[in-house]
């Protein structure tokens, strides 16, 4: 589920209860917050603490998502996004989903909150990229393991759509440290998904940085690192 790293969209990942309302599951999950767990890995929600689902159909790649007036709480403009690309992002991993249309309390509110998001037409994730990091990992997320190999996947809009992944472990050696291509980028969004090999770790925490480069010095830029426990 898509939860907040500082004032954009990080990912976390969960395991849930069998079931065929997955879509609901997955919102109910993402209204209830994010796990202590969570929490100390930097995450955060901008969906309000008495937000619920009223209701959730699916249709020809559109998701109706009803909530009730709690999650139309005013807040400012930039949360308003948040807690909106929270949802579409969330729902529009699933392969029935392309789009979400927004109600509040059964109707399709004409002005949602303070009005800083405009929900009268259903939304794609193109619609909220405003929401998203330079960097987006989707693989890994807060929750996933390593198992010997590194799968790294999500989208970007960085120069020359190239950045860094390194994966160093707990006693410090460098497991990883590769550029990473996506297919678009420089002013564009573009999907990366590639896989990296490692023979050596440690048992205790990895950290895995994810960064691009500053063209004036060199330096990291739009870093994030992930702290991730190694697998059984």
């Amino acid at each position: 589920m898509y939860l907040l790293r500082g004032n954009y969209l990080g990912v976390a990942r969960r395991n849930i209860a069998s079931t065929p309302a997955i879509g609901a599951a997955a919102v109910n999950a993402l209204l209830a917050g994010p796990s202590s767990s969570e929490k100390n890995a930097g995450l955060s929600s901008a969906v309000p603490g008495d937000s619920r689902l009223l209701g959730l159909s699916i249709s020809s790649g559109t998701a109706t998502a009803n909530f009730n007036s709690g999650y139309a709480t005013p807040g400012s403009p930039a949360s308003e996004l948040q807690r909106v690309a929270q949802v579409v992002f969330t729902l529009t991993q699933f392969p029935t989903v392309v789009r979400v249309a927004f109600q509040v309390d059964g109707v399709t509110p004409l002005r949602f909150a303070s009005g800083a998001v405009d929900l009268r037409e259903p939304l794609g994730r193109s619609d909220v990229t405003a929401a998203l990091p330079p960097i987006l990992v989707e693989s890994p997320a807060v929750g996933d393991a390593l198992h010997g190999s590194l799968h790294v996947s999500g989208v970007t809009n960085v120069y020359e759509a190239q950045f860094r992944v390194k994966l160093i472990d707990g006693a410090g050696r460098v497991l990883v440290d590769q550029p990473v291509r996506a297919n678009a980028g420089t002013g564009t969004w573009g999907a990366f998904d590639t896989t990296f090999h490692f023979t050596a770790m440690s048992t205790t925490m990895s950290t895995l940085r994810v960064y691009d480069v500053s063209m004036k010095d060199g330096s990291p830029i739009d870093e994030v690192d992930l702290r991730m426990p190694a697998g059984p």
